[in-house]
């Protein structure tokens, strides 16, 4: 992993997301790409030039020792005046970057615009989403968040190729419904494929659970996560992950980052994402037909 393109809007929240991405460049010594953009708003001249001074001054001021010591030249700043949906995919067709990191207020204030970030056009540059909380330690425990029977072998590449990274272990997790216990057996079986593809020397778990959000509340308590990854056709589970007004204080969704990456899944997920109503639409269809 080479370079990191980090988003800010100077935010509190935008200052920790900065923090943890700088401290986990430390760690791949990779590049920092800092981006600030007005969300549509007119930029002018004048402001494109106070908002480059205030973006210099807070790639400086919030870097920690160590990058500033291992990168004595400032990281690079870029500005813009388009709507992250648009912004985006240009940035990551032009820069290429291994990961995009954001702190997880940035997508509540994309969504209030009724704007939807199109996971597809940022393959390549998944999301990492930054909790307000998150303090950065060594990753050194991904926590796959995934149904066993519905695999992409680019994604599962993508998430070895991050352990790969991080020198980290993957433990791949699948919750189910109770209506799913019947074919625990085949769902066992395909676990265990995608654990010995991902080479991991770590379980993967199997839990009954209908609300994910809650699962993977359960599952912080009782096992090491230092990042959750999930691959969703877009950001609905993510909205979920990141409403802080559905969480506890001491929730893991306050402190443990999300890695949204891009997988078009071929089974509706538990939530109501566009794919689960376009899937029910289409049952709706046939049933009629």
């Amino acid at each position: 992993m080479k370079k990191i393109l980090v988003l800010t809007d100077f935010s509190q929240n935008s200052i920790n997301a900065y923090g943890y991405a700088v401290k986990m460049a430390c760690q791949l010594k990779a590049e920092i790409l800092l981006l600030f953009s007005t969300n549509g708003a007119p930029l002018s001249l004048t402001n494109q030039l106070q908002y480059s001074q205030q973006l210099h001054s807070f790639a400086k001021r919030y870097a920690c020792d160590t990058r500033r010591q291992m990168n004595p030249h400032h990281t690079e700043c870029l500005i813009s005046g388009d709507a992250w949906t648009a912004l985006l995919p240009t940035m990551s067709a032009v820069h290429n970057p291994d990961l995009i990191i954001a702190g997880s207020e940035l997508l509540a204030a994309i969504e209030a615009k009724g704007q939807s970030l199109p996971l597809e056009q940022l393959a390549g540059s998944p999301i990492l989403w930054v909790p307000g909380k998150a303090q950065y330690q060594p990753v050194k425990h991904l926590v796959f968040v995934t149904d066993f029977t519905d695999q992409d072998p680019e994604v599962v590449e993508m998430v070895k190729a991050y352990a790969q990274a991080f020198e980290a272990e993957v433990s791949p997790v699948h919750f189910y419904p109770s209506a799913e216990r019947a074919p625990l057996v085949e769902i066992k079986k395909q676990g265990a494929e995608l654990n010995w593809v991902l080479g991991s020397n770590c379980n993967c778990h199997m839990l009954e659970e209908e609300d994910m959000m809650e699962g993977l509340q359960e599952y912080a308590e009782q096992y090491p996560v230092d990042l959750f990854l999930i691959a969703t056709r877009d950001t609905h589970l993510t909205q979920q992950y990141l409403n802080q007004t559905y969480r506890k204080t001491d929730a893991c969704q306050t402190s443990i980052p999300l890695l949204n990456l891009y997988q078009a899944k071929k089974k509706p997920c538990a939530g109501s994402c566009s794919h689960c109503q376009q899937h029910e639409k289409q049952a709706e269809t046939e049933i009629l037909a």
